[in-house]
């Protein structure tokens, strides 16, 4: 004894292509509204289409990411876990579930997520840092340090991992370690010029004023009209004020 359908395909096919239709339209209405950083419009979109179909792994995984710019943290990561249980083994996934907890100040969910997402993809260095970045929330900093030395010897290059390194060293007030990644970071990129205010910390740090100031001015130079130009500019006057030196220099303040 067979199933007896109500409708033939043609009939069936016919009744289905105007919801298809809509869900189609309202997901290409979304990605347009997200090309055009209107993420509120776009979640209203993606949320239309939904209506007319069952939500699948990309339209979970699209509308995590209008939520995450709009800081609906929770709401990325309900989304997300919708799409991660229609696909356990899609690392893009636990990335973006690591980004948002991180965001969302879980440091403890992040880290389990980074961590299986290298363990899907070995080769996502930018998880590698966000695992490192995780542990130094935690207060893991032996853990953070040893994950950004293994990415700088496997990838010697890789700006982000020394960075980051060097950032560590000025929390932990080693501000002659940290300067010397800013030094190997100049290196691989003389046009790299946030390392000149990396090594303007430092050296302010250290009392070493004079190689401070002329640090703090080539990143003023890259970067004239930034806030961080601003406190810069403040804190050279600062020292000057304490340490006078024969030429100020500071022909940037107006």
């Amino acid at each position: 004894m067979g199933i007896k359908f109500t409708n033939n395909e043609q009939e069936l096919e016919k009744y289905l292509r105007p919801v298809y239709a809509k869900e189609c339209e309202h997901f290409k209405l979304a990605r347009k509204f997200m090309h055009q950083k209107n993420y509120r419009q776009a979640i209203k979109e993606y949320l239309m289409s939904m209506i007319f179909s069952k939500g699948d792994i990309e339209t979970y995984k699209e509308i995590s990411k209008a939520y995450k710019k709009i800081k609906c943290y929770d709401k990325a990561i309900n989304n997300l876990a919708k799409a991660k249980v229609l696909s356990r083994f899609d690392s893009e996934i636990y990335y973006e579930l690591g980004l948002n907890h991180l965001l969302n100040a879980n440091s403890d969910e992040a880290r389990k997520n980074f961590i299986r997402t290298i363990k899907l993809n070995p080769s996502n260095i930018n998880a590698q840092v966000q695992l490192a970045i995780s542990h130094e929330l935690l207060g893991e900093s032996d853990m953070a340090l040893g994950i950004y030395q293994k990415i700088i010897e496997e990838n010697p290059r890789y700006i982000p991992a020394y960075n980051h390194k060097a950032g560590l060293y000025i929390t932990l007030e080693c501000y002659r370690e940290a300067a010397m990644l800013f030094y190997q970071i100049l290196k691989i990129n003389p046009a790299y010029y946030r390392a000149n205010l990396g090594l303007g910390i430092c050296f302010d740090k250290m009392n070493k004023f004079p190689r401070a100031i002329r640090y703090y001015k080539k990143y003023i130079a890259r970067k004239p009209h930034s806030d961080t130009t601003k406190s810069l500019v403040g804190r050279i006057c600062e020292i000057y004020e304490k340490n006078p030196f024969k030429e100020t220099g500071l022909r940037i303040v107006k």
